[in-house]
């Protein structure tokens, strides 16, 4: 399943990313549920790069953040991926309950 996601998304800082993801395994079949949905949306092999983000002000172990990368113009981006939320990801991120956020870069 790891080397499928690897496939899938660019990691950015791997030895961070390969960390949280081996604390929070339960996030891998959500990623590897959401890159299709957001293929759907965004176009074929969409550039995901995945990274954890912590607040410093907080020690919650941070979240992983999918970047989802578009040449679109901001206003359809944004749009596209309103729709992204309201057809699946909304729903998906209630279920999982994992630490893992969706946003455009």
């Amino acid at each position: 399943m790891l080397s499928r996601v690897q496939e899938l998304y660019t990691l950015r800082r791997p030895a961070e990313v390969l960390g949280f993801l081996n604390a929070h395994p339960d996030i891998l079949p959500l990623l590897l549920e959401a890159y299709p949905h957001v293929a759907q949306h965004f176009g074929p092999n969409p550039a995901v790069f995945l990274e954890v983000v912590r607040d410093p002000e907080t020690d919650d172990g941070g979240q992983l953040v999918a970047f989802i990368r578009t040449d679109l113009h901001p206003a359809e981006a944004l749009a596209r991926l309103d729709k992204f939320d309201k057809c699946w990801w909304l729903e998906a991120s209630r279920r999982s309950q994992a630490p893992l956020c969706i946003h455009l870069e």
